[in-house]
C-alpha cells in the first residue's frame, strides 16, 4: 500500500495543491493536526471549520483520515517536536510505503512516482530486513513577485518516504539504506506573504539555528531586478542554495504547469541486486 501523511498546521490550505496531485494514486492519506492547535513554537493557530468540510467534499473515495494529538511539548525544540510528531504519525500509518509530506510540498507527475513505489513493493514485505529511506529533490519557490516566482532549482535533497514507520531525526533514519530516487517536489516554502513568512520563521523547526530577523529582511529585499546577484544564501548552510532563477507565472498552478510541462519525473530504479545488497548489509549490521 502507498500511504501519505501530512503535518498540518497554520498552512493548512496549501495541502489541497498536494492532495490533488496524489489522491488518485495512493491508498490512504493522513492529516495530523495538533488537537490544541499549537505550533512547535508554542503559538496558537486557527483552522477554519470550512476546511474540514472542504476535505470531506474532496475525499470522494474516503481515503483521508484525521489524526489529532498533542504534538507540542514544552522544553523540546522545534526539530525535536517535529521528529516526535513524525514518529507518532508513522505509527498511526502502519505498514507499507510511508510517505510524509509538508502541506507545501507538491509532487508533480505523481502517477510516475506511484508506479515506482508499486514496482518496488517487495521492499515493504519484510521491511525490518530491507529498511530503506527514499531521497528526493526540492524545487523551492522562494518568493512570488508581481510577474512570477523566484525559485531555487539546484536539486536540494530531502527525505520523503520509507518502508519503516520510525524516524531517528525528522524524516531520516540513520539505520536505513538511502535510495536516491531523483523524484522532484515543488516546495512552496518561502513564496508567501510577509505575515506568513514572519510566522514561519518564528515557528519553524530551524528557528533556533540562525538569525531569523536578518533573514526576513533579506527575503523582503529581493525582487526580479536584483535576484540575479544573489549567491550562496541558505540561512544555515549557505552553499545549499547557490542561486535564484525566475519563471513568469500568475500563481503556483501556472508555475507548476510551466515547470513540469516538458519535465517528467526521471526516477531511478532499484534492481533486485541492489535489494539483495540492502538485505545483506542490514543482516550483517544486525549481528
Amino acid at each position: 500500500m502507498i500511504k501519505v501523511g501530512y503535518l498540518v498546521s497554520s498552512e493548512y490550505r496549501m495541502v489541497f495543491h498536494s492532495l490533488r496531485m496524489i489522491y488518485e494514486h495512493v491508498d490512504e492519506i493522513y492529516l495530523a493536526i495538533d488537537k490544541d492547535l499549537v505550533t512547535y513554537g508554542g503559538n496558537k493557530f486557527d483552522i477554519e471549520e470550512s476546511f474540514y468540510e472542504d476535505i470531506r467534499n474532496f475525499d470522494k473515495d474516503q481515503k483521508i483520515k484525521f489524526y489529532f494529538d498533542s504534538f507540542y511539548v514544552p522544553g523540546l525544540n522545534g526539530l525535536e517536536c517535529e521528529t516526535r510528531e513524525r514518529n507518532m504519525l508513522a505509527q498511526k500509518m502502519g505498514k507499507g510505503w510511508i510517505l510524509q509530506l509538508d502541506t507545501d510540498e507538491y509532487p508533480y507527475d505523481f502517477k510516475s512516482v506511484a508506479a515506482f513505489l508499486r514496482k518496488h513493493k517487495y521492499l515493504t514485505y519484510f521491511p525490518k530486513l530491507t529498511p530503506v529511506t527514499l531521497k528526493g529533490k526540492w524545487v523551492t519557490l522562494f518568493k512570488q513577485t508581481e510577474d512570477g516566482f523566484l525559485y531555487i532549482g539546484n536539486e536540494e535533497p530531502f527525505f520523503f518516504g520509507t518502508n519503516i514507520n520510525h524516524y531517528t531525526f525528522s524524516r531520516r533514519n540513520k539505520n536505513n539504506y538511502t535510495i536516491n530516487t531523483n523524484v522532484e517536489f515543488i516546495h512552496q516554502s518561502w513564496a508567501r506573504g510577509e505575515a506568513e513568512i514572519k510566522f514561519k520563521l518564528d515557528n519553524w523547526g530551524h528557528k533556533d539555528d540562525f538569525d531569523t530577523h536578518k533573514f526576513f529582511e533579506f527575503w523582503k529585499s529581493l525582487s526580479k531586478d536584483n535576484y540575479i546577484s544573489v549567491r550562496d544564501f541558505h540561512p544555515i548552510s549557505p552553499k545549499v542554495w547557490e542561486k535564484l532563477e525566475f519563471i513568469p507565472a500568475k500563481d503556483v498552478d501556472e508555475f507548476m504547469d510551466k515547470f513540469a510541462r516538458n519535465k517528467k519525473q526521471q526516477i531511478s530504479s532499484v534492481s533486485k541486486t541492489d535489494a539483495l545488497k540492502i538485505f545483506i548489509k542490514n543482516l550483517i549490521g544486525r549481528k
